[in-house]
């Protein structure tokens, strides 16, 4: 499980921070505004370099926003 929160939505990007697994290991990232291109990540410790969950919420984010055209200050993304 991935939360994703405080998702800011600027001019030309879109920003939020990642828990994963209710670790308490947060992460950042900053990506375009569409969605489809990853500009920065501060890694989660939570990561051990396997990238899965900036992978996952940069997915999440862009499903969500083609879907409604918005986004809400907080999401989850849930996978098995």
């Amino acid at each position: 499980m991935l939360r994703i929160f405080n998702i800011e939505v600027k001019k030309d990007r879109i920003c939020c921070n990642y828990e994963p697994e209710k670790s308490g290991k947060t992460g950042y990232i900053e990506m375009n505004a569409d969605a489809t291109e990853i500009l920065k990540v501060d890694y989660s410790e939570y990561e051990f370099s396997k990238k899965t969950y900036v992978a996952q919420a940069r997915n999440k984010i862009a499903t969500v926003l083609n879907n409604s055209g918005h986004l809400p200050n907080e999401l989850y993304a849930v996978w098995y």
